[in-house]
């Protein structure tokens, strides 16, 4: 029958290692060595699942001799059984404090130490199936039980430590486009298929970063000191392409990812603030038409709050003006995402057709020196200066939102004339141009009036 156990003994008694070895070896393997410093040096490659160790020996005794198992990377888990003719509650005291796991007495009766070093290993085994089930319930707590990335929980400690350290970072929201579209054409079944295989993916890519599903279909990737940007971008393009060519084929070419991307620390210090920031970006990514990724800049605007009505029976108009104020002071040009834009757009034609009165529509397009499109590498520095001047040049009464990846459109509802209109351009391109740093980056302005549309 094969021996499965090890047993070290250590005694400078050869008579004592011998009449050990005879009452073992039918039961374990058993090696012997004579002195603790020769224990040790059997440790450096070896370790047995027990050790039988006496108190009394020259030049390092049996606690100096623990003492130096403990420090062993290995040598912290083997059990320990002193053999010992010192009984006294001093000794017993040093030995526990070691970390011993009992004494047999010398002369030690053969069955008493199969017995206690029986009991021992049997304890160690429950002691080791006990560690092993706690950490697979530990894991089980911090992944995700679908994908099996790490999970908010897990994500949010490991964020804190390494913000703790002073690391810089990148925190990416991964989103799945058109999710609801898999679930609802494809069934439930392929897409959880198609969220384990986007995880795979995201395992595979980013293998040395904390890659977490925060649930649903939204995936974070952190990355401490992440590359420069372009070179995370182009890492973040390599992932998307990979992802969305084999998608085509999966999940019939419905879902792509959308990304927004955060920096620690100067986009946030902590795992609220980067996942607010990289939302925002996120955010932007969607309204810009998904499948695609953006970097937090100050210049992107917030997501709009939902304002609940007041829970209350009756107001005053002046309380009711009051909420209806937007707080801060409005500064510029007013900001605004594509659908209230249009909201708004709608509601004024509706007035001038009332009137006698007309505006003016700006479209202001990012081209390159030559009147060609822009390259992407220049395109969302440029984007965000322009976004910048639009609303600091223009008037309150002016109305902007993002129409396209290179283009902006403006309204200029108190221009009543084309020519107020042209001056409003010309502000806007001698700006643009003094706050832009690349001069192979200019705005072409093409602007038209409300009125010559509507006879058109």
């Amino acid at each position: 029958m094969e021996k499965e156990k090890t047993i070290l003994v250590v005694d400078d008694s050869k008579a004592n290692l011998t009449l050990a070895k005879q009452a073992l070896e039918d039961y374990y393997q058993v090696s012997l060595v004579p002195s603790g410093s020769m224990a040790l040096r059997y440790l450096e490659k070896h370790v047995p699942s027990l050790i039988l160790l006496d108190i009394n020996m020259p030049e390092m005794d049996g606690l100096e001799t623990l003492r130096q198992i403990r420090m062993l990377e290995e040598g912290g888990d083997i059990p320990v059984i002193f053999l010992t003719s010192r009984t006294d509650p001093e000794t017993e005291v040093s030995c526990l404090r070691l970390g011993a796991s009992d004494f047999i007495g010398k002369p030690f009766v053969p069955e008493v130490m199969r017995s206690r070093i029986a009991r021992t290993l049997e304890l160690e085994d429950y002691r080791r199936r006990a560690e092993k089930r706690a950490k697979r319930f530990e894991n089980i707590a911090l992944t995700d039980g679908l994908t099996g990335l790490w999970n908010r929980s897990y994500l949010t400690t490991k964020i804190h430590e390494v913000l703790a350290r002073g690391s810089q970072a990148a925190y990416l929201i991964v989103d799945v486009d058109h999710f609801k579209s898999v679930n609802d054409k494809l069934g439930h079944i392929k897409g959880d298929e198609v969220l384990k295989r986007i995880a795979h993916m995201m395992a595979e890519a980013f293998p040395d970063d904390i890659v977490a599903r925060l649930g649903g279909d939204e995936f974070v990737i952190f990355i401490e000191n992440p590359p420069e940007n372009d070179k995370l971008s182009s890492r973040i393009t390599k992932f998307q392409t990979w992802v969305n060519d084999d998608l085509k084929n999966s999940a019939n070419g419905i879902p792509t990812l959308s990304i927004g991307v955060a920096f620690a620390p100067q986009d946030g210090d902590s795992m609220e603030t980067l996942y607010d920031k990289a939302d925002r970006a996120l955010y932007y990514v969607k309204k810009e038409g998904r499948n695609n990724f953006r970097f937090y800049t100050s210049t992107l605007p917030s997501k709009q709050a939902q304002t609940e009505r007041p829970d209350t029976e009756s107001q005053d108009v002046q309380e009711l003006l009051q909420q209806l104020k937007e707080p801060g002071t409005i500064r510029g040009a007013y900001w605004q995402e594509y659908e209230p834009f249009l909201a708004i757009f709608r509601f004024i034609e509706r007035m001038i057709s009332r009137s006698d009165g007309t505006f003016c529509v700006m479209l202001v397009t990012m081209v390159d020196s030559n009147g060609n499109k822009l390259e992407n590498d220049l395109l969302q520095e440029g984007m965000d200066t322009l976004f910048s001047t639009i609303q600091n040049t223009l008037r309150k009464g002016d109305v902007f939102t993002k129409l396209s990846s290179t283009q902006y459109v403006v309204m200029l509802p108190s221009a009543n004339a084309e020519k107020g209109g042209q001056v409003a351009a010309k502000r806007l391109e001698s700006a643009f141009a003094e706050a832009n740093q690349d001069e192979s980056v200019r705005i072409k302005i093409d602007l038209t009036m409300l009125d010559l549309l509507e006879r058109a």
